[in-house]
C-alpha cells in the first residue's frame, strides 16, 4: 500500500499560536525523487486507508516530474508556508489525485482514485510531501496530482508522471 512520506520542519515551535487561520501562500521549491533519512513515524491512516508516516528527514536525488514506477521509489517536493505578519498554525488540506484503477486502500473493492487529508502548517516554516510506493497494487502508471488548499483556495498543485520500467 502507498505511504505518503510528511514532514514538518518545524523551527521556532514555542513562537507559534494555536488560532486557525489560513496560509497565504505556498512556494514550492525543490521537486523530484528523494531517499529518506532517520527512523519512521507511523501517522493515522487517510480516511480511505492509505497509510501515512513520517521520516526525520528526506535527501534530494534527482529533479524530475517523471518518476520510474518500481517499489521503494519516493517522490514529491518541498515547499514553504508564507504568511503576513507573525508564525501561527494553518489548517492545509492535501489533496491526492491517482489514476485510474486507482490505488488499493482500506476495502480492497473500492479503489482510492482521490483522497484529500487535513494536516497544519506553521506558517512561514518548510515541510515536504513525499509519496513512496511501497507495494504492486502502488505501481499505478499515469499522472498522480498533489494539490494543496487553505481553506476553498488551492495554493499549490504539482504533477508527477508514473511510467512503467522499460523491458530489455
Amino acid at each position: 500500500m502507498i505511504r505518503v512520506l510528511l514532514i514538518a520542519m518545524l523551527i521556532g515551535l514555542g513562537a507559534i499560536t494555536a488560532d486557525a487561520r489560513e496560509a497565504a501562500r505556498i512556494e514550492v521549491y525543490e521537486f523530484g525523487t528523494y531517499a529518506a533519512v532517520g527512523p519512521a513515524y507511523r501517522q493515522p491512516p487517510s480516511p480511505q486507508g492509505i497509510k501515512i508516516e513520517t521520516h526525520e528527514g528526506y535527501v534530494h536525488l534527482e529533479t524530475t516530474r517523471t518518476i520510474v514506477a518500481q517499489l521503494g521509489a519516493r517522490f514529491g517536493f518541498r515547499y514553504r508556508t508564507i504568511a503576513n505578519g507573525r508564525a501561527y498554525v494553518a489548517p492545509l488540506k492535501m489533496v491526492w489525485t491517482f489514476p485510474p484503477p486507482g490505488l488499493i486502500g482500506r476495502d480492497p473493492q473500492k479503489p482510492v482514485r482521490r483522497e484529500v487529508v487535513a494536516l497544519p502548517a506553521l506558517s512561514n516554516g518548510s515541510s515536504a510531501l513525499i509519496m513512496s510506493l511501497e507495494s504492486p497494487s502502488d505501481l499505478v502508471a499515469g499522472t498522480w496530482t498533489i494539490e494543496i488548499w487553505s481553506g476553498n483556495r488551492k495554493l499549490a498543485e504539482e504533477n508527477f508522471e508514473i511510467v512503467m520500467p522499460l523491458i530489455s
